[in-house]
């Protein structure tokens, strides 16, 4: 049986990862199952084109780097790649596979993240970003109905942090290091995986120098189905790496297709609270150091 797909991924301008990433947290995938001819059409893309219109002035729609979809069909032990492509690759989102008859889970990946890797049944990413998933049971046969679907769900979640105090002459990183992150996720499952620790950094361009409450910093990572939370240590660096100051932040909840959004001074005395409503990826879960 050919199965010949088309994947068609939005071509919009990537944002950088402070702008809100306007969608509901869903990707649909249509199967169109011809028996005459004895093939399968699949139709890879953005369920939602509206963009919320919210205060943020430039909202850029999704724009995905990568493509996996994997076969497991009934009896074998591990599924099998039957596609991986690359927005590099000449024939990115039009991919052609083959399966047999009989009984199917599918196994869909998109994602944005950098340097993505695989081990087992787990992919894992250097820097994580937008990622969706979605699996998808099929009897493959002549009597199979016309027109089966799958809606891909994000399995990331994203902490952005807002400095609201003046930012002081000689700032030129932040550093953000959690006790729990998670940098992969399991094909057959859909669950986050692959826990570290490891500091996630943005350099601060000197523009920013001298302003108040325009520095944001956001980090994505993959996401458990359930709530979980991190303690997070932020720190800002000089140019040559050494500490100006830093805080602690325990217990900060995380939450898959949610943004946490934690704000407040780090240079000042003080501690100020600003919450921004981003009703695109569902409620915040807002905070303050």
């Amino acid at each position: 049986m050919s199965l010949a797909v088309a994947a068609i991924l939005p071509s919009c301008e990537r944002n950088d990862e402070s702008e809100q990433m306007p969608n509901d947290g869903k990707l649909e995938v249509v199967i169109n199952t011809d028996s005459m001819d004895n093939h399968a059409t699949i139709t890879f893309g953005c369920t939602t084109t509206t963009i919320h219109q919210m205060t943020r002035s430039a909202l850029g729609d999704l724009s995905l780097t990568d493509l996996w979809l994997y076969d497991l069909p009934s009896g074998q032990s591990s599924p099998t790649l039957l596609v991986h492509q690359t927005s590099e690759d000449a024939d990115f989102g039009t991919p052609s596979v083959s399966a047999e008859y009989g009984d199917h889970t599918f196994y869909f990946v998109a994602s944005r993240g950098s340097e993505p890797t695989q081990t087992g049944t787990v992919i894992s990413w250097a820097k994580p970003s937008d990622t969706f998933w979605a699996s998808l049971a099929l009897t493959i046969a002549p009597s199979t109905s016309a027109s089966q679907s799958v809606t891909l769900q994000r399995v990331a979640a994203r902490l952005r942090i807002t400095i609201t105090d003046e930012i002081p002459t000689g700032l030129a990183t932040l550093s953000v290091a959690p006790s729990h992150w998670y940098y992969g996720l399991d094909i057959l499952t859909g669950e986050a995986t692959d826990d570290r620790t490891t500091a996630r950094t943005v350099s601060v361009p000197s523009s920013y120098i001298g302003t108040t409450g325009q520095l944001a910093a956001s980090f994505y990572c993959l996401s458990p189905s359930a709530a979980w939370t991190t303690d997070i240590s932020l720190q800002a660096l000089k140019s040559d790496n050494t500490p100006m100051v830093s805080i602690s932040v325990a217990d900060v909840p995380m939450q898959r297709n949610h943004i946490t959004a934690y704000s407040g001074t780090l240079f000042g005395a003080g501690r100020a609270i600003t919450v921004e409503a981003d009703d695109a990826w569902g409620d915040d879960i807002t905070g303050s150091w």
